[in-house]
């Protein structure tokens, strides 16, 4: 039996998936002299809702930024302003290192300390208060609190200004396409802020003792002995704060000379940590004095 079917002109996804059922049921009455070969576009067959659909193309936007910290958070919601499309993807709390592991986080303890600082220091201005007490933990937990709150705060912002949050991990599948959890976006502009995280030196005893200043803000109790390495203002206020928490603080600072030593040595006695001096001795490699 020959077919008679003509290939009609199909003016709706429907009216092809109907046609192309049509001609397959009349194709497979005829005898097969010849091997058949069935030819399908591109256009992928849905098996669940029965007719034809284009495959998923990528999310599009004007402006895409990696990275919801500082630099990102206020660079997607300037281009906003100006009416770009925007799309933000983050996967950790918004806010980035000053919101979450940085500044503000250590004003809390920067307070706390100072508030501990006052008290022990009252009795010499005629002031007599009971024994003061510091609770880590009930300090953690209520700055936390107000992290979250900030958190909070940040999204917000981004929903007021019109802009899309996707939460997790980003990585780029095609030129200035990227996927996350599967999902592809694109832009005419993306900006990488992913920021940087602090590096633990390959030396024996550094993963297994030692903490970052991320680390820092997980700690539940106060430190009886803490070292600190480093001569940036992260590592002085920091060494600062557990030495009035209650920590016995050693200061380990890089020097170039003796007298150098010498200055910072007083300076931090001045402030009750001790200090211990990093001579370089080549590239790379240290040495205790």
């Amino acid at each position: 039996m020959r077919c008679t079917h003509r290939r009609p002109k199909f003016h709706s996804h429907m009216a092809a998936a109907v046609a192309f059922a049509t001609f397959a049921a009349c194709w497979l009455e005829a005898p097969l002299s010849r091997p058949a070969t069935l030819l399908l576009s591109r256009r992928a067959v849905s098996a669940r809702s029965g007719v034809l659909r284009m495959a998923d193309s990528p999310e599009a936007f004007d402006y895409l930024v990696i990275g919801g910290g500082s630099g990102g958070m206020a660079s997607a919601r300037r281009a906003a302003t100006h009416g770009a499309k925007t799309c933000v993807i983050e996967r950790a709390r918004l806010g980035g290192t000053c919101v979450n592991v940085g500044c503000v986080p250590k004003k809390v303890m920067f307070n706390a300390a100072s508030v501990l600082e006052i008290l022990h220091q009252a009795e010499g201005y005629g002031i007599t208060v009971g024994e003061a007490k510091f609770d880590m933990k009930a300090i953690k937990a209520k700055r936390d609190a107000y992290v979250k709150r900030l958190n909070g705060i940040y999204l917000n912002n981004l929903n007021n200004n019109g802009i899309t949050f996707v939460a997790g991990d980003a990585k780029f599948v095609g030129p200035k396409v990227v996927e996350v959890d599967g999902k592809a976006y694109t832009a005419k502009h993306i900006l990488i802020a992913v920021g940087g995280k602090p590096a633990v030196p390959d030396i024996p005893g550094a993963k297994e003792l030692g903490i970052t200043s991320d680390g820092f803000f997980e700690l539940e109790e106060v430190p009886e002995r803490v070292a600190v390495v480093g001569s940036g203002y992260i590592a002085v206020e920091l060494a600062g704060i557990l030495n009035v928490l209650g920590s016995k603080v050693q200061n380990q600072v890089p020097t170039r000379t003796t007298t150098q030593a010498a200055q910072t040595s007083r300076r931090a006695g001045k402030a009750g940590t001790g200090f211990t001096p990093l001579h370089d001795i080549s590239p790379g490699l240290r040495r205790y004095s």
